[in-house]
């Protein structure tokens, strides 16, 4: 028999899970109402494990989420009648963080591709900078993704634009220190100035050319977690 607490524990997980999976598709809850039917109260309800949901609705919640409905179960195990997460992926020793800051899922679809070959990297993705300060200064978005090793920052981005958000971070004294490259399709100077000037630690270019785009990608991460050292890898 499990006990009252990892009954708490498990609706706690499975409500971070959901919001976390609805985020990462770059839904609002009342996009996630339309496409399951339910009420979007019913759904924060579930993501806040203020209501237990059913197994039915959580087919349904992770068919519109396009997750298989085992994948919010693989890290979870019982020992001594406690539910308990068996690793933490993002955890793990000698891996390497990026987050991608990208609302185009076509683009973020290219970046992800150009990265699924290089070993021991995680990688998540931020769609504006609400979700981007919500992950890096307030902690309330729901994911277990550590401090990242390197930020690709596109620079037209809804609500505020990539540079203003460069600005932000590099004042921050607890987040200054984490290299930005800045991504973008549009080659102009005085964009590039900017990020410079602001603290970018790079600038790539969406190339038409995808094998050239990865091998700028694979670059760029190979520097900068090969041959830098940085406070992370200490």
């Amino acid at each position: 028999m499990v006990s009252v607490n990892s009954n708490k524990f498990f609706d706690d997980y499975i409500g971070k899970q959901l919001k976390d999976r609805r985020l990462r598709c770059n839904m609002t809850l009342m996009d996630a109402a339309k496409k399951t039917g339910m009420s979007y109260q019913q759904i924060q309800k579930y993501e806040c494990a203020g209501s237990r949901i059913s197994a039915y609705l959580l087919f349904k919640l992770a068919t519109a989420y396009n997750s298989p409905i085992d994948s919010f179960f693989r890290e979870l195990t019982v020992y001594n009648n406690e539910i308990k997460v068996k690793n933490n992926r993002f955890r793990a020793q000698n891996s390497f963080n990026v987050l991608i800051v990208e609302d185009n899922p076509g683009d973020e679809a290219i970046t992800r591709r150009a990265l699924q070959e290089i070993e021991s990297i995680n990688v998540l993705c931020v769609h504006d900078s609400d979700q981007l300060m919500s992950l890096l200064k307030y902690k309330t978005l729901c994911t277990d993704f550590p401090k990242p090793d390197l930020i690709f920052l596109d620079i037209y981005l809804p609500n505020r634009n990539g540079i203003a958000i460069l600005k932000d971070i590099k004042h921050d004294t607890l987040l200054g220190n984490i290299p930005i490259i800045m991504l973008t399709s549009n080659v102009d100077s005085t964009l590039m100035e900017q990020s410079y000037k602001y603290g970018s630690s790079g600038y790539i270019c969406k190339s038409f050319d995808f094998v050239q785009f990865k091998k700028n990608i694979t670059s760029c991460i190979n520097y900068w977690s090969k041959t830098v050292v940085s406070p992370t890898s200490i």
